[in-house]
């Protein structure tokens, strides 16, 4: 293969949203082209969403090119085979509705985690035990 028919392999991570925080990828995986990134990504969603679609309608998988900004975004509603039967109207009220449904929980979860940051300083300046973290993550935001 000669140097201009030779791909340049990029690293791809990827970002779960879930409305209750996010999982990243840190690993990532090495592909030639933005769109063998994609691709895979799609089949990724497809398998999360497997005869689950109604609870992960509403989540999202961006894409990363070497640790930059997102280069695609997958919104899970997006490529939903069970909705592949509504009028586009619908089905684009329905993507709509599920992504302020994350954005909503997303919400409450910072407000949740917000609560508990209070409740850790106020015990912590009164000299109280307090819980320190919480799912792998300090309580009281640096």
């Amino acid at each position: 293969m000669t140097s201009s028919r030779m791909e340049r392999l990029a690293a791809y991570t990827f970002r779960l949203l879930d409305g209750c925080g996010e999982v990243e990828d840190e690993t990532g995986v090495n592909f030639g082209h933005p769109d063998h990134a994609i691709r895979y990504a799609r089949d990724v969603v497809h398998e999360l969403m497997r005869n689950r679609e109604l609870e992960t309608r509403s989540w999202r998988l961006d894409v990363y090119e070497n640790g930059d900004g997102p280069i695609c975004t997958i919104p899970f509603a997006s490529i939903d085979p069970t909705l592949d039967h509504l009028v586009p109207n619908l089905r684009t009220m329905v993507e709509g509705m599920s992504e302020r449904q994350r954005l909503f929980k997303e919400a409450l979860h910072a407000a949740g985690a917000t609560v508990q940051e209070s409740r850790a300083l106020v015990a912590r300046s009164r000299g109280k035990p307090y819980l320190a973290s919480r799912f792998g993550r300090s309580t009281i935001r640096d």
